[in-house]
């Protein structure tokens, strides 16, 4: 196995977004001096929500000691968001630079645009091999040609899975000290089933459970266990940080952990919540450039692929969404975007149902497209539309039923239910007195102008987005 240069800088982008603690003019600098373009390394959660995370709050102690200490040694994010909530995605989001309706993946399980370029091609023409571990959930190949990489556990729907192996990430991380690489540990922890990870760090009765969970015995059980498998996560970051250390990479390393979309429970993953879209973003440099700091600015999983390419010393192409964070990661500014947006469509996991989402940072704006459409997730309550779940024993399915039972003599669980089967046309939240989500604002009189102005930059997203979800509500009022 061929050694690694100690000189060589290598970038992880792990769970979050491990992006450079250096300007863009010095890189370029350093780049043009003859210094190797830098690794990368990308890290990836599956369905792990960002405040399951002792560095985001968590509330539920011993859930990600790595990631909590890498976030000490670098930058930490919190206004990292994902544009639609759900696993396929939320990854061409992140490989293209491009949101939904611009690379073609609107619905789970969609194909991106044929034609379109990807982390492989963009990072290839600089001289990159890349690379890929672990799930997928992409296609088609053509525009996702990853040298597959064998270790990390591909089934996120597997009971209880194998742990993952090093051997391969290894090998391909010092298989040339020449050529810089870009390699993805594409996780299956936290996806459901839970049943992998250890959970005896939390008892039942002392479990914090997330707002928008109803408090019965089986949700404490199943989200025990994500916890759980969002440890085994974490148990993934240090290893990566342990490999690098043993090859003498870690003083020249750039880490990025991402912990993909929210939870897979009611209310987060296959929604416009902020427990969907939200995410962990963790990034850290090499030691020259140190740096230690939260950043609130508003950015996209598009925008990573760019920082990528300007890390490299690429040009980034005009027509991408993202914008590189090089900026915010080098503190040459402090704002990125003025706002996030968002887009569910629910596609072959539920009845048809749409609504597309704002924020400015503080206030959340969702407006769902099809309001008098009853909401549905095929693998939590497809059973209200007559879905026959061919997995009979699923988690998820098993907590929101405990739900039902519950609601007929308690008034909470009676609520939560109806948030989650029935969305008003608008919601508006104010995150920084709700960050759960529970007082819609918008059927207050004094905040409709906000609302307006909101639903107004709503529109013009989707026009420039060329999302026609706008038009076909508006056809069906005018008949």
């Amino acid at each position: 196995m061929n050694s690694v240069r100690h000189n060589q800088p290598v970038v992880v982008l792990a769970f979050a977004l491990g992006l450079l603690f250096v300007s863009s003019a010095s890189l370029t600098t350093s780049i043009a001096a003859g210094t190797r373009a830098p690794n990368v390394l990308i890290i990836l959660g599956d369905d792990i929500s960002a405040n399951s995370i002792g560095c985001y709050g968590s509330k539920n102690p011993h859930t990600t000691p790595n990631i909590d200490k890498l976030a000490s040694e670098g930058i930490r994010f919190t206004n990292m968001f994902v544009s639609e909530a759900i696993c396929a995605p939320t990854r061409a989001e992140l490989y293209t630079g491009l949101t939904p309706y611009r690379n073609g993946v609107t619905v789970n399980h969609g194909a991106t645009k044929k034609g379109t370029l990807s982390m492989v091609q963009h990072l290839g023409q600089l001289g990159y091999r890349v690379g890929l571990s672990g799930k997928t959930h992409i296609k088609p190949a053509s525009v996702y040609p990853f040298e597959k990489v064998a270790g990390f556990p591909k089934n996120c729907n597997q009971s209880e899975p194998d742990p993952e192996s090093w051997d391969g990430v290894e090998e391909f991380m010092t298989r040339d000290s020449e050529q810089p690489f870009c390699l993805v540990l594409a996780s299956i922890h936290a996806h459901s089933p839970w049943d992998a990870g250890d959970s005896s760090h939390w008892k039942l009765g002392e479990l914090k459970l997330p707002a928008s969970l109803a408090d019965t015995e089986e949700t404490r059980n199943y989200y025990r266990e994500h916890l759980g498998e969002v440890r085994l996560f974490d148990e993934q970051v240090g290893t990566a940080r342990s490999l690098l250390e043993r090859h003498g990479l870690d003083e020249n390393t750039i880490l990025i952990v991402l912990d993909e979309n929210g939870a897979g429970m009611p209310g987060g993953k296959w929604t416009t919540y902020d427990w969907g879209v939200r995410s962990a973003c963790v990034m850290k440099w090499p030691a020259a450039y140190q740096a230690n700091f939260v950043t609130p600015a508003i950015a996209q999983y598009c925008d990573i692929l760019p920082t990528l390419i300007e890390a490299a010393g690429g040009e980034v192409p005009a027509g991408m969404d993202g914008k590189s964070l090089m900026p915010v990661v080098s503190g040459t500014q402090k704002r990125h975007r003025d706002a996030a947006y968002f887009v569910y469509n629910s596609g072959p996991e539920g009845l048809e149902f749409s609504s597309r989402a704002i924020t400015d940072g503080r206030f959340k704006l969702i407006w769902t497209l099809t309001p008098r459409q009853p909401y549905a997730v095929r693998t939590i309550n497809g059973f209200d539309y007559g879905y026959v779940d061919k997995m009979s024993d699923r988690h998820v399915r098993k907590m929101y039923q405990s739900w039902l039972k519950t609601a007929e003599t308690d008034e909470f669980a009676q609520r939560l239910i109806q948030r989650f089967r029935h969305r008003p046309e608008f919601q508006l939240f104010d995150l920084d007195t709700d960050p759960d989500e529970m007082v819609n604002l918008a059927i207050q009189p004094e905040f409709g102008p906000k609302v307006k102005q909101l639903q107004t930059s709503i529109v013009r997203w989707m026009e420039q987005q060329g999302d026609p979800g706008h038009e076909r509500r508006a056809k069906k009022k005018q008949r």
